[in-house]
């Protein structure tokens, strides 16, 4: 079974190759977005659903076992977070909504009031 994310060092840069089938696109984005003032970054999209990134230290001696470690770690922060919002996104609605129907800014008031905010009373 092949790694989620492998790397190599290639001159002077470290080249990841991320298999998107574990990792978004928009994970892979957002943990990139992190080390953009220290690395020059480029992308593309390699064979069998992977993304290659290539990082170059704006710095001399960077450490890039370092950003190995790192860098893996931002991406399951990433992911997690994206799929925890996806999760969460029609709870985060109703509590929104509930906020608004109070003062009353919506044009339709929700179901239940401010007292039971996922109108779970059956009372």
């Amino acid at each position: 079974m092949p790694e989620a994310v492998q790397s190599r060092l290639a001159d002077s840069a470290i080249v990841f190759v991320v298999d998107e089938a574990i990792y978004s696109r928009r994970a892979i984005l957002r943990a990139l977005h992190w080390y953009s003032d220290q690395f020059g970054i480029s992308t593309s999209t390699g064979p069998d659903g992977t993304f290659v990134i290539t990082m170059r230290s704006k710095k001399q001696n960077a450490d890039f076992q370092q950003l190995v470690n790192e860098f893996e770690n931002k991406l399951i922060d990433a992911q997690l977070r994206i799929e925890i919002r996806d999760e969460t996104s029609r709870i985060r609605e109703l509590i929104v909504a509930k906020a608004f129907a109070e003062g009353d800014l919506l044009d339709d008031t929700p179901i239940g009031d401010w007292r039971d905010p996922v109108a779970q009373d059956k009372s």
